[in-house]
């Protein structure tokens, strides 16, 4: 849908506010010179800004683009955080929003997938969602807002009594949003909002616990990863399993493995096979279901102690695998089973090129952090971004999604 809001600015603010002084001000004068009241003047409300939210809009742009999150750790306090849009084909970057919220997902939250913005764009794939610091960075948790990267409007949405909304994810219809909810010390379950912000609804509940041991535990839905191509189910990660849940019925379907972490798993198009990594027993294994009650198949398996398999990517239009491996990306399928094309000396994050031959890939340990883009057939290897050193020394480039725009 459309967004209606603009985004002031403080100058924007002062500008507005000297007119209207005056405006009044000559409204008490004629009141006192004349028995005749001044006409009421007729203003349209300005919107209220999002805390600690800097937007400057991309404008309208064509081709092919890598939106780039860059962030640094609040250290137990809010993170810092900004969006890049990079042209793949060369050209200028530009740092198109910069803002301040719990849990924007800095270097030690990596691994938490706490932001991860292909998950949070919209189908039209310019508008995002994103968590913001709406009582101010001072105060743990926060709220959820629309932003579109093309035109700077913005909306926010309500999400009363819930501390801190995460992890949001769009559906692919573009119609609803869900999103991991998180209070007190830990995750409470996860809720879903129309995009037009209606109908605010807890889908399920999470809960910590104490077992008959008398030992911790937790129990119930966390770890929002997405929506079922037919954005009806809710992807997410179980307590050691995957599962999805019916946004409406609220009925759960679970997978039948164990281990996945919350950034271990993707949709292939619009089909019902997923890729998943899992562990069994003393071994790690990358598999691929046809469906939730399919048997699976085992792309590639390591020993439990060695480095697991995450964030894998269907390349688009093929069964090709790019899946990672601390700081090794590889490829499986036609273009050879588990072929290394990528090796960094930092755990690095990969998406498939809109073309689907290439793969971009962000590595933060190397200078300020590269934006690159590698072939999967041969060895080319090419820079297309390096970001400007950061306010902080700690900023690092930690997630990208890849876009096509038409």
């Amino acid at each position: 849908m459309p967004l209606t809001h603009r985004w002031p600015t403080l100058r924007d603010a002062r500008s507005l506010a000297r007119p209207l002084a005056a405006v009044l001000a000559a409204a008490i004068v004629a009141c006192a010179q004349s028995p005749e009241p001044t006409p009421p003047v007729a203003r349209a409300p300005v919107p209220e800004a999002l805390p600690d939210v800097e937007i400057r809009p991309l404008g309208v742009v064509h081709g092919d683009w890598a939106i780039v999150l860059r962030s640094a750790s609040g250290y137990g306090a809010a993170d810092e955080g900004e969006l890049w849009a990079v042209p793949l084909a060369g050209g200028e970057a530009r740092r198109v929003i910069s803002w301040t919220a719990s849990g924007i997902g800095a270097a030690d939250y990596l691994r938490l997938g706490l932001t991860i913005v292909a998950r949070q764009l919209a189908p039209d794939r310019h508008r995002i969602v994103l968590p913001y610091a709406k009582n101010g960075r001072a105060t743990f948790g926060g709220g959820l807002a629309i932003i579109d990267l093309f035109s700077g409007q913005f909306a926010a949405l309500g999400t009363p009594n819930i501390q801190w909304p995460t992890r949001p994810a769009w559906s692919p219809d573009g119609k609803r949003i869900a999103f991991d909810t998180y209070g007190s010390t830990f995750w409470q379950g996860i809720s879903v909002i129309n995009a037009d912000d209606t109908d605010l609804r807890t889908v399920c509940t999470a809960e910590g616990f104490t077992d008959s041991r008398g030992m911790g535990a937790f129990r119930g839905c966390y770890g929002v990863d997405g929506w079922t191509p037919d954005s009806k189910r809710i992807r997410f990660y179980e307590v050691d399993g995957y599962s999805l849940i019916d946004a409406d019925t609220k009925a759960i379907t679970r997978y039948g493995v164990h281990g996945a972490s919350l950034i271990s798993a993707d949709w292939y198009g619009t089909t019902s096979m997923v890729a998943l990594g899992a562990v069994d027993g003393s071994e790690q294994q990358l598999l691929t279901f046809d469906r939730p009650d399919s048997p699976p198949r085992t792309i590639d398996r390591a020993p439990r102690g060695a480095l697991g398999f995450f964030e894998p990517r269907w390349s688009p239009g093929t069964e090709n695998l790019l899946y990672r491996r601390g700081g090794e990306l590889f490829v499986y399928g036609s273009l050879g089973p588990g072929r290394r094309v990528v090796a960094a000396q930092c755990e690095v994050r990969g998406e498939w090129h809109p073309s689907g031959i290439d793969v971009v890939y962000l590595a933060p340990c190397q200078g300020t952090g590269e934006l690159r883009v590698a072939a999967t057939i041969g060895d080319a290897n090419r820079l297309v971004w390096s970001p400007p050193p950061g306010p902080r020394s700690d900023f690092r480039v930690v997630d990208l999604a890849v876009v096509r725009y038409p």
